[in-house]
């Protein structure tokens, strides 16, 4: 016989978070040849995938104007981003800084962006020739940079963590190709990993798992969604877990990041998580 427990948001006792859980027992339970599985569980794929946390906000470029080089370095707000979101907020950062061009059609000439490469199962950045003076049927913003003395092509430089994300080195830079006059293309090395929290680990207190890492882990949940969507998590077989011999007031869950094994903080607090406590049966069926 399984008896279950159901832990919703009303049992979230770190509110900034939303990862950590507990069920208080009506009494103290003593718990002897027990185990515990996670029967369901459901939440919204709202974990911070540019955060603080994961220290990967910021990345820089270079642009030149006259002769002088100069560095800008953007941090994004954390949040959930996709590779076409970066690229937004990159061309955000050319608008506030004046380093762009409006062409006859209206349109807001970059030049430099990152592009999701599907062929390739890669990212590219792509950073074209800034003019040394104003083409022919174009105007400059009223903040216009200003123009360079020879034409070049912006450099990109990659920033530790944030370097993962789009499939590059740590130490990459597209180069400040001066008088090139050119497009340049770079693609990345690596897979882009968008979600680097790809698994969270679901943990328990009263749990003593040798094979998991650390002990109390019962289940890693994969997101098999997108980003904002509904996860739904229900195990075709129950993997049960034996409970630590012991008296008890309550059971606490934790949802944690695979890496730093930290609670994640998880934006959406609307999860349901099912478990399930049976005694211990032997690998005959009987009841140890």
């Amino acid at each position: 016989m399984v008896n279950t427990i159901i832990l919703k948001s009303d049992n979230i006792t770190d509110t900034t978070k939303n990862s950590t859980f507990e069920y208080q027992f009506p009494n103290s339970i003593n718990f002897k040849n027990m185990e515990l599985a996670l029967i369901s569980a459901s939440l919204y794929y709202t974990w911070f995938n540019i955060s603080d946390e994961l220290g990967n906000r910021t990345f820089s470029y270079q642009y030149v104007v006259g002769s002088t080089t100069n560095t800008r370095t953007l941090t994004l707000d954390e949040g959930l981003y996709e590779v076409s979101d970066i690229n937004k907020a990159l061309q955000f950062d050319f608008i506030d800084l004046g380093l762009y061009l409006v062409n006859a059609d209206g349109d807001n000439v970059y030049y430099g962006e990152f592009l999701v490469n599907t062929v390739r199962n890669s990212v590219d950045i792509i950073t074209y020739a800034v003019p040394t003076s104003l083409p022919s049927g174009f105007t400059q913003p009223s903040n216009w940079v200003g123009y360079p003395t020879t034409t070049y092509n912006p450099n990109i430089r990659m920033q530790a963590n944030f370097n993962e994300i789009v499939g590059y080195s740590s130490t990459f830079e597209s180069g400040l190709s001066s008088g090139v006059g050119t497009t340049l293309q770079y693609n990345s090395t690596q897979a882009p990993n968008v979600n680097p929290n790809s698994s969270v680990l679901v943990e328990c207190n009263i749990i003593d798992n040798p094979f998991g890492n650390p002990s109390g882990i019962i289940y890693a949940i994969v997101p098999n969604v997108g980003v904002g969507s509904l996860i739904y998590v229900e195990p075709p077989e129950y993997a049960f877990n034996k409970i630590k011999d012991g008296v008890y007031n309550n059971l606490r869950i934790r949802l944690l990041n695979k890496d730093t094994l930290q609670p994640l903080t998880i934006e959406d607090g609307e999860i349901t998580i099912l478990l399930g406590l049976r005694e211990k049966y032997s690998y005959e069926g009987n009841v140890v």
